[in-house]
C-alpha cells in the first residue's frame, strides 16, 4: 500500500507541481548545544499518509495580503519578543534555533492573544521587483488553539502544497509542503496545552525543519545577546562633538 501511496505521488508531482527551490538551513548555534548531525538522527523521516489529511478549517483573512511580512489586521507590533511576551498572559515560547543568516524582523501579538514572531535573512531586498515579497522569510505563532495558530494568509492549495498529518507525542502533527521532494512549508502542533506552528515562506528540508519544532523554548531561556532571536538591537549613541562634525 505504501508503494502504491509513493507513486501516486510522484506521478502528481511529476504533472501538477511547480519546480520548488529551498532556502539552505544551516544553523547557527544560539543557545542549545547540540549539533545538526545529531537532531537529523533524532528527526524522523517524514514519510507522509495522504489519507490522513488535515481537519484544520482555514478562513483566509482579506487583508491578510503580503503576510508574513506585512503587520496583520488588528495586530499589535513590537520592537523585541521579550516586550511582546511581558504583554501575553501565558509563558511565551520561540525558537532557539533560526535559518543561518536569519535575524527577528518584527513580534507581534494577533488577535486571541496569539505570539508571532517574523525572521528574515539580513540584507534580502524587501521588494524583488518593485512588488514580491523577500521569499527568505521564517514565521512561527504560538497560541492556544490549532486554529488560532493556523489563522493566516496560507492557503497550500494556491501554492500546490500537499497537506498531511502524523501521530506526535503529544497529538497529530500537521504539515504542508511537498513530501516527494521531502520540503516542508509548515507544521503544526500541540504541547503541553498550547499551541505552535512554524511556517517558511521558501520551503526548508524536512529534517531542518524538524530541527526548529524540536527547539522551541521560553523566552527567558535565550540569552539576552541573541539579537537575531530576540530584536531590540542595542543602538550606538552619537556623541555631540560627533554630531557637531556631521551638521554644517
Amino acid at each position: 500500500m505504501k508503494k502504491l501511496i509513493c507513486k501516486s505521488i510522484l506521478a502528481a508531482i511529476a504533472v501538477g507541481l511547480l519546480s520548488i527551490s529551498y532556502v539552505s538551513a544551516d544553523t547557527v548555534d544560539q543557545s542549545v548545544s547540540i549539533n545538526n548531525s545529531e537532531a537529523a538522527s533524532k528527526s524522523k523521516n517524514v514519510t507522509p499518509n495522504m489519507n490522513n489529511a488535515s481537519a484544520i478549517i482555514q478562513i483566509p483573512r482579506t487583508q491578510l495580503v503580503g503576510w508574513p511580512i506585512m503587520t496583520q489586521d488588528s495586530a499589535r507590533n513590537f520592537k523585541g519578543v521579550v516586550a511582546a511576551a511581558e504583554k501575553l498572559p501565558y509563558e511565551a515560547e520561540v525558537p532557539s534555533y533560526i535559518p543561518y543568516g536569519y535575524q527577528l524582523y518584527t513580534a507581534r501579538h494577533d488577535r486571541n492573544d496569539v505570539l508571532e514572531v517574523v525572521y528574515y535573512k539580513r540584507n534580502a531586498p524587501i521588494y524583488q521587483a518593485g512588488e514580491k515579497f523577500i521569499t527568505n522569510v521564517m514565521a512561527y505563532r504560538m497560541g492556544y488553539s490549532l486554529d488560532t495558530v493556523r489563522d493566516t494568509a496560507y492557503i497550500p492549495a494556491e501554492y500546490k502544497d500537499y497537506e498531511w498529518s502524523e501521530q506526535g507525542e503529544s497529538g497529530k502533527v500537521y504539515y504542508t509542503g511537498n513530501p516527494g521532494k521531502q520540503l516542508i512549508r509548515s507544521i503544526t502542533w500541540t504541547e503541553g496545552g498550547m499551541a505552535y506552528s512554524l511556517f517558511f515562506l521558501e520551503p526548508v528540508k524536512a529534517v531542518d525543519a524538524e530541527f526548529y519544532k524540536e527547539h522551541i523554548v521560553p523566552v527567558k531561556n535565550i540569552d539576552s545577546s541573541r539579537y537575531e532571536l530576540l530584536g531590540n538591537y542595542p543602538i550606538t549613541k552619537i556623541s555631540t562633538k560627533t554630531r557637531e562634525r556631521i551638521i554644517p
